[in-house]
């Protein structure tokens, strides 16, 4: 089947782009972008997955401000060019690596118009593949960059209009194949689907940084990263010079989980000393965001379902009704305030989920709170 990409020279097998190597219902392309202001008191988050051996194309955009977090979901078939629009909602990558656009027509009461623009190189994140017996669950590479935003959206009536001084962000893309958590997970592998994931984004006045790991239930690592990123100059390329990012796998999160709860209310980070990276950082989680906003556990527009051609919906939620021990609710991020140890402060993110056990952290099976204290470092 051959699409516009043909004509790029950018095949990687002896088959047209638009097809596939394999059958992998798992298989999926993905744009994840969020967006706050400085004074933390909104989070905006958009999500495009591609899913090319189910034919679908889904996206979603959801607003978190004042307690409250609103999403407008939408999931179309996909073209043979894997075209980045599901219904009302739409991705355009104005500068590839530098400047992308996001846009939502008017949707239950909800529209956007936001363009991200790079301020730091887009970088390859490290690679992960996780098997639990014959059962692949994840295989993917993830690149991140930090950025920031203009425009406006409105939710319920209300416009926000958004300017690259105040409004700081990032972005990352993977693809691979990913079961957890998706319509791809199957009766063999959803009670394998054990997953301890946290990842930090932080910027500061001289640098931006990410910190991500992924473990096994007993806190073997399978992908674990820093990366500490220099802004860009006037002339400086989006990507390509990797000497200039510090790199380090030696660092460890200790998360203070809220009672009852696997949600972070502190976490201290210490990164190094390893060569020239070495920090130690506070994170103090501000506000919240349910990732079932973008579809992750959603009941219903769980990524990559098949709603029998073009469907568009909205949700919403209390935040402070949302019982974070249900399976929906468990996988979030927070908007957060990060005080480093030279006594400079940052903004930026803390996403975490933990799903399963993981005994450094206490964590038992499900989603049942730490029944014992663990230990600091990991």
């Amino acid at each position: 089947m051959l699409s516009k990409w043909d004509d790029f020279p950018i095949h990687q097998a002896a088959v047209p782009v638009a097809q596939t190597v394999g059958n992998d219902l798992g298989r999926y392309d993905r744009h994840w972008m969020a967006m706050h202001d400085r004074d933390l008191t909104t989070q905006v988050g958009f999500g495009l997955s591609v899913h090319p051996n189910r034919g679908i194309v889904d996206a979603s955009i959801s607003v978190a401000r004042d307690g409250v977090q609103r999403s407008t979901f939408a999931s179309a078939p996909l073209t043979r060019d894997r075209d980045m629009v599901a219904g009302p909602l739409r991705l355009e990558i104005v500068e590839p690596m530098q400047v992308l656009r996001v846009t939502l027509d008017e949707q239950d009461g909800m529209s956007a118009d936001l363009t991200f623009t790079a301020v730091t190189q887009h970088i390859e994140d490290s690679r992960m593949r996780r098997e639990s017996g014959n059962t692949l669950i994840a295989e993917r590479v993830r690149t991140v960059q930090f950025g920031e935003w203009s425009g406006s959206f409105t939710v319920d009536g209300v416009t926000t209009s958004c300017d690259r001084t105040d409004w700081w962000g990032f972005r990352d893309r993977s693809w691979g194949s990913r079961t957890t958590g998706t319509a791809a997970e199957g009766k063999d592998s959803a009670h394998k689907s054990a997953i301890y994931f946290a990842w930090t984004l932080l910027r500061f006045d001289d640098e931006c940084l990410l910190v991500a790991v992924n473990e096994t239930p007993e806190g073997l690592s399978e992908a674990r990263t820093v990366a500490v990123l220099p802004f860009l100059g006037p002339d400086d390329p989006a990507y390509g010079e990797e000497d200039r990012i510090l790199r380090s796998d030696t660092f460890g999160f200790d998360i203070d989980y809220a009672p009852g709860t696997r949600r972070a209310r502190h976490v201290s980070l210490t990164v190094g000393p390893r060569g020239p990276v070495s920090r130690s950082i506070e994170i103090e989680p501000v506000a919240e965001f349910l990732m079932q906003g973008l579809g992750y556990y959603h009941p219903t527009w769980k990524h990559g379902t098949d709603h029998g051609g073009l469907a568009v919906g909205s949700d919403a939620w209390k935040l402070a009704d949302a019982v974070p021990t249900k399976i929906e609710n468990v996988h979030a991020q927070q908007i957060c305030r990060a005080t480093r140890s030279d006594g400079s402060v940052g903004l930026g993110l803390f996403e975490h989920v933990a799903i399963g056990p993981h005994h450094p952290s206490g964590l038992p099976e499900g989603i049942a709170p730490a029944t014992t204290t663990p230990p600091v470092t990991r």
